[in-house]
Formats: C-alpha cells, structure tokens, sequence
C-alpha cells in the first residue's frame, strides 16, 4: 500500500547540496524533516510566548554550552569497527541499528550558530521548539530517519532473563572492574577500547557495541 505523503512529517525532493568545503554543489534528493504547517506568510504571525525561553546566544550561557554529542571518530575506532562490520553486520540489520553504527564513522560538522539558534526556540514547558509558524519537536520518526536508530525493542531498564545476557553482562561488569583497578581509578573508553579491541574475547562484539553506546549515542564527559 503506497504512503500518503500527508501521513509523515518528512518531504522529500531536490535540493541543492553543497560540500563541507563549499565547492562543487549537487542536485540530491533531499529528505526534510518538520514540514512548515503554513505555505505563505501572509496573515498573524505566531507570537513566542514570554518568559519561558532561555538565550543560549548571550554571552554568560552560551560559554557553558557543550556538544557531547559531536566527536570526530578516532583511527582506533574505524579500525574496530571495520573488524566489527566484516563479522557481525547481518546482527546489526537484523538488529535495526545497523546505519547508526556506520554513522559513527563518519565526521559530523558542527555549527554551532545553527544549534544555538534552534535552542533558542525550545520550550521547556512544552518540550517543543516554538517557531513563528507553530510549533514543533524531535519524534522517533526523526530518530529512525536522522540517527539510524531502531525505535523497536524492550526499555533499557528491562531486568534480563535470558542466561546467556546474565552472563555476557556479567562479564562485561568484570573487564570494567579491571579498568578501575588502574591509578586512574576509573573506567573510560580508551582503556576499554584496548581491553577487548582484537582480544580474540567471546565478548568482544558486545564490548564494541557498549563503546558504541557510550560514545556516540549516549555520550558523556568520560573520554
């Protein structure tokens, strides 16, 4: 059965696509997310509603900004995911996740004018971002097209009950304890990543996927 294009969020056509580098722009078939919801500007504009927006482009908040999110790939990293992707990428399709892992090679640039430009708009009360046409948020449908993710599955919270997941969990708590034991006294990626990296371990596809995780899908401070 054909989709109705007005059942989805996304429209999709040609657009003119340039190079990070700015040379040689392209026709490509575009996919873009949060269709307005008005095709004209004429008439009442939108009015943002007072006091509910920070300003993340003045000076003071904008210096505590982070992206967590956007880290440029390390050779250790494609090395292990190109040993990892020979072996298990039938698991990840079937899994759903493989384009999210092979994203995780690539190099994302940031532009921070344009991210800060959008939390201009969020809205905290309403979890949405308030533009002067409406209204608008991140769905799992922007999840499933943007990051590749697989939006299917149990929450992360769920109690495994399968022996097989007990043990690997088991295991994979273990190698974080032999990290620890280092002066460091903590456990962060890149000892992790020369812990099971090509140790020929029976859990080395699982530690790959939990630095897969950590790194690139909920990324924090610990590098």
């Amino acid at each position: 059965m054909k989709e109705n294009p007005e059942d989805t969020i996304t429209e999709e056509r040609e657009e003119l696509m340039i190079s990070p580098s700015g040379k040689n722009p392209t026709r490509r078939p575009a996919h873009l997310l949060l269709k307005p919801s008005v095709s004209s500007i004429e008439g009442p504009v939108f009015h943002l509603p007072s006091g509910t927006f920070l300003s993340p482009t003045s000076t003071d908040v904008s210096l505590r900004v982070e992206f967590k999110g956007c880290r440029e790939h390390t050779h250790t990293w494609k090395s292990w995911f190109d040993r990892m992707h020979s072996i298990h990428q039938s698991t990840w399709k079937k899994a759903g996740i493989y384009e999210a892992i092979v994203s995780s090679t690539y190099q994302i640039r940031l532009h921070r004018e344009i991210v800060l430009g959008f939390a201009e708009k969020w809205c905290s009360d309403t979890n949405t971002f308030v533009f002067d046409w409406g209204e608008g948020t991140i769905t799992l449908e922007d999840v499933l097209v943007l990051g590749g993710y697989s939006v299917l599955g149990k929450s992360v919270i769920t109690p495994l009950e399968i022996r097989e997941m007990v043990e690997i969990d088991n295991k994979l708590m273990k190698g974080r304890r032999e990290i620890q034991k280092s002066k460091s006294n903590r456990a962060d990626q890149s000892k992790w990543g020369k812990l099971f990296m090509r140790s020929g371990s029976e859990i080395e596809h699982e530690a790959f996927l939990v630095l897969w995780l950590s790194r690139h899908v909920f990324p924090n401070s610990h590098r």
